[in-house]
């Protein structure tokens, strides 16, 4: 699915390109298109029907809450509209994204309660020799997060804002790492299984007193004609 991922990237115009060489390329959306997968950060399992792609259930299991970038044709001067549901709460949003861009939508909810989804444009790092690395700061009410090796080392990421993405290639190392907010730190978890021009996400999300963190791994769906 990483190939498929570097395919989408390139066909959109988004990746470097020293990227091309070499590369097998699966059936490309149209021009004028964009990619765009959900993320559940809410505690409990969201259903969520949006106008420009089938329904999707989103989990709470890591590798279920975040959704495979999905192509979206005809993006250009377009509202997509979304309604989702987590429990008895409901919510909905309308937003735009720009043609040849990969956008994360976070579901959430807001300080009152409220359910929302806030649109993260995504930035190309690709390294062939490195792994590339997002870290989400997905936590609503935590204005600058950090991403760092655990105990005592150095941050991977620093001061990242509130529902936004920072991304940087990274040596397909093994590590223990933990996300922290201030005085609120997740539990520390193994950052492993990176290889080289592969891609990572790391997610920070609100889990009670303190916050959990974990990693997936990004992937694209194929798109069909």
């Amino acid at each position: 699915m990483t190939r498929l991922l570097l395919a989408a990237w390139l066909s959109l115009g988004l990746a470097g390109a020293a990227w091309a060489q070499g590369q097998v390329y699966d059936p490309v959306p149209p021009r004028g298109s964009a990619y765009l997968r959900l993320v559940n950060v809410l505690p409990g399992e969201v259903t969520a029907r949006p106008d420009f792609l089938p329904q999707q259930r989103l989990g709470t299991a890591p590798a279920q809450r975040v959704m495979a970038f999905t192509a979206v044709e005809n993006v250009a001067n377009r509202n997509l509209r979304l309604e989702f549901q987590e429990g008895a709460r409901r919510g909905q949003a309308s937003f735009r994204i720009e043609p040849g861009s990969f956008v994360t939508v976070l579901l959430h909810a807001t300080a009152d309660g409220a359910l929302a989804a806030t649109p993260v444009v995504d930035t190309a790092d690709f390294n062939r020799a490195r792994a590339r690395l997002a870290f989400y700061n997905a936590m609503p009410d935590c204005a600058a997060a950090t991403l760092a090796i655990h105990p005592g080392g150095p941050a991977v990421f620093e001061a990242v804002p509130s529902l936004a993405t920072r991304a940087r290639s990274v040596n397909p190392v093994a590590a223990q790492i933990r996300g922290t907010c201030g005085e609120r730190a997740s539990a520390p978890f193994a950052l492993e299984g990176l290889e080289a021009g592969g891609m990572y996400s790391i997610w920070l999300i609100s889990g009670g007193a303190q916050p959990a963190a974990f990693l997936t791994r990004d992937t694209t769906a194929v798109w069909r004609p």
